[in-house]
């Protein structure tokens, strides 16, 4: 049965040392392979539930990313026998295989099998019921995790100036957030990050002076046909969500101070803070610069993903 991306997370690592994980993350999506036995529907999201809960067992995640790296599993060879009661129970034997692969290239980087059992009241309790070893401290699964990460990260370390000329050729056009989105989602672990880092906080600063210019004309729209209350507020509305570091921010001041004196009003209008300190700054644009490439990246979603080339 065929479906669509149950969702994205983040899988955590990099082959980085202990202590360092939480610095790197690789951008996975959850998928659903072609299964060639009948799974309920159910089976399959419990599956894919099981799967996120397995990535993201370091208990960190970040916002997901349209990734072309996945995590995938797929039973086979299911065999069901009826256990006489009471209760009437379903004993079950499978097997799972677990991939994580490139969507682009229809490249598998790891795979692992694993010999699932369980016994319940009904079919969906006894797949539940073999699926609880399907869980991170699972040795075949953290050793089959560790050799996926590792490939994907091989990945960025090889590709990561295609990426950055993909990006450039985004720029050109103007599409930062197009940009952006190649370009977060190379792992702060990888070789070159700190190349793509500089291109990062270029394209961002880009990408917010061309929104500070629409928002800003926005505002003004809104202020000359209705120079009032009313006009006022859906200027304001504009204005703040003007990023203090674009070039429009000053003139944004400008006009909301202007708009303050016009009405007389004691409603507190107040755009976006100037920042504190370049610390405060610098972690304000790469999580800026992140939430525009995972906006773009997520308007990017296929309505299907078709993995039937996985054996």
């Amino acid at each position: 049965m065929k479906k669509l991306i149950f969702g994205a997370i983040a899988l955590l690592g990099c082959l980085m040392p202990a202590g360092a994980q939480d610095e790197c993350t690789i951008d996975l999506s959850i998928i659903t392979a072609e299964q060639t036995e009948d799974v309920p529907d159910a089976t399959i999201d419990f599956m894919n539930t099981r799967l996120t809960q397995i990535a993201t067992a370091d208990g960190i995640t970040r916002d997901p990313l349209l990734s072309q790296f996945f995590l995938a599993g797929k039973f086979n060879h299911i065999v069901e026998d009826i256990v006489p009661g009471p209760p009437r129970q379903t004993a079950l034997h499978t097997q799972l295989t677990l991939y994580i692969g490139d969507l682009s290239s229809h490249t598998t980087y790891a795979s692992v099998t694993l010999e699932l059992r369980g016994v319940g009241t009904s079919d969906q309790r006894a797949f539940i019921n073999a699926m609880q070893t399907v869980n991170a401290k699972n040795p075949q699964i953290k050793d089959f995790l560790t050799k996926g990460r590792k490939k994907v990260l091989d990945y960025y370390n090889t590709h990561y100036r295609q990426i950055l000329a993909q990006a450039e050729r985004a720029a050109s056009q103007h599409k930062y957030d197009e940009a952006l989105w190649r370009l977060v989602s190379v792992p702060e672990c990888c070789t070159g990050y700190s190349t793509v880092k500089t291109y990062i906080d270029r394209y961002y600063k880009k990408y917010i002076d061309q929104e500070g210019v629409r928002l800003l004309n926005a505002a003004k729209a809104a202020w000359g046909v209705h120079p009032d209350q009313t006009g006022a507020a859906d200027a304001y509305s504009y204005l703040m969500q003007i990023d203090p570091e674009s070039a429009s921010y000053p003139a944004a001041t400008a006009l909301a101070n202007e708009m303050r004196q016009s009405i007389k009003s004691d409603r507190d209008f107040e755009l976006r803070k100037k920042y504190q300190d370049q610390i405060d700054l610098e972690k304000s644009r790469i999580e800026g610069a992140r939430a525009v490439g995972v906006a773009f990246g997520n308007g990017q979603q296929p309505v299907t993903t078709n993995i039937t080339w996985l054996r």
